[in-house]
């Protein structure tokens, strides 16, 4: 662990069941982007310092690979997913071995679906074992149960991820593949999206909210120290008293219809970008959120 900044990290670079384990004091960079459909989540990661036969080793051996961060002993995942390509470089005096990941690996990219379902099938049904061809643990988020039933049947002869693409569109859901699961958030004619019953994480300068909220229409993007609990499906709570506006409507909407509370409230979690720079100055993540239902 870093004694002048608090920070830390595990990384596990995996073959079957060997594991190569990294952490402080090598140095590492990243940007993980957890986003919505069958791109899946993707990571960058570059770890600095490891030997040539290793970084030669982890080059034609290793595809698996996860990560956690955080602060002190109080880190969690934010990535699990496959190595899809790899890079080995020089900066400066400095060799590293980058990896470029997603969770939409090799398995999910492979999953099919061919199955007919029969007559008043239950639509969550059907989403929710398309969702298991996936191979990995489903959680569904919001109320589901307004959903029709299929009433003369339905059948399906394709990808999953086009299935759920397909689906999605039709029933109201968001899908989002991360670290090591698989979210199916349920979404409003208005937009707004379903969130876990927990109560919000709160977001502000006492909590270690950086710069201003960015604020759009009926949307919000913030930035904090880095927290590897903050998940899509999750909802957050922001205070603050400053606010920039990051919408070409700022010039014509007007300030009521844009945000009527200057991005203070509560927010449904959509996406999460976590950036680190281990020596550096970046070790945040950043939330996008769009107007809790409740």
């Amino acid at each position: 662990m870093s004694k002048l900044f608090g920070r830390n990290y595990r990384l596990v670079i995996r073959r079957g069941e060997d594991e190569l384990i990294y952490g402080p004091p090598m140095q590492i960079r990243f940007m993980v982007d957890i986003k919505q459909g069958s791109a899946g989540s993707t990571a960058e990661i570059t770890l600095y310092g490891a030997a040539r036969a290793t970084r030669r080793a982890i080059y034609n051996q290793f595809d698996q690979i996860s990560l956690e961060a955080g602060y002190g002993d109080d880190i969690g995942m934010i990535f699990s997913g496959d190595i899809i390509n790899h890079e080995i470089g020089r900066e400066d005096v400095d060799s590293y071995i980058k990896f470029y990941c997603r969770t939409a690996g090799q398995a999910q990219a492979d999953a099919y679906i061919s199955k007919s379902w029969g007559e008043n099938t239950p639509q969550i049904d059907i989403i929710r074992e398309v969702a298991q061809t996936m191979l990995l643990p489903v959680e569904f988020i919001g109320d589901f149960s307004d959903l029709p039933r299929a009433i003369k049947g339905w059948s399906a002869c394709t990808s999953s991820t086009s299935c759920l693409d397909a689906l999605a569109e039709t029933h109201g859901f968001i899908w989002i593949l991360s670290a090591g699961r698989l979210l199916i958030i349920r979404r409003g004619l208005d937009g707004r999206v379903a969130s876990r019953e927990a109560p919000p994480v709160l977001v502000s300068v006492g909590t270690g909210m950086v710069g201003s909220p960015q604020i759009l229409i009926q949307q919000v993007e913030v930035k904090k120290k880095l927290d590897p609990a903050i998940i899509p499906g999750d909802r957050i709570e922001i205070q603050a008293d400053t606010r920039n506006f990051a919408s070409s409507n700022v010039y014509t909407a007007d300030r009521m219809a844009i945000d009527p509370t200057g991005g203070n409230g509560i927010y449904s979690v959509i996406v999460t970008r976590h950036t680190g720079d281990f020596s550096g100055d970046a070790w945040e993540t950043a939330i996008g959120g769009v107007r809790d239902r409740s």
